[in-house]
């Protein structure tokens, strides 16, 4: 190789790495709107098309359904706990959402809230 051929090779590598730096991905970053009691638990989600999700019920006295996970398909979606077989607990409970892209935690939302059998109630 000739001197010139060298300098060029090195010039196209270093704007290269130097270019993918500055390029910014353009995503609008997913937003957890609403947390929702009743039968189970239900959660709005926006802008996360193609995103993980996991529900996770931590407490003392939880019998079935403490993990619930899954894809996002749409934009504006709604996510919840099984209907059937339901979460199933007594006494004061921690609701934890988490949104995933890949394996990173992008949005994570925390509530406390009271569950009597299948029933969520007085969500903080």
């Amino acid at each position: 190789m000739k001197k010139d051929e060298k300098k060029t090779i090195l010039f196209l590598s270093l704007f290269l790495l130097v270019s993918t730096c500055w390029v910014t991905n353009v995503m609008a970053v997913p937003k957890i709107t609403n947390v929702r009691g009743g039968y189970g638990v239900s959660i709005t989600v926006l802008n996360a098309t193609g995103h993980h999700w996991q529900i996770n019920l931590q407490g003392s006295q939880i019998f079935l359904g403490m993990l619930t996970d899954g894809d996002i398909i749409s934009d504006s979606a709604t996510i919840r706990t099984p209907i059937f077989p339901p979460a199933f607990g007594i006494g004061k409970i921690n609701i934890k959402v988490t949104i995933y892209w890949i394996i990173i935690p992008i949005v994570i939302e925390e509530r406390t809230a009271f569950m009597l059998g299948p029933f969520v109630l007085l969500i903080q």
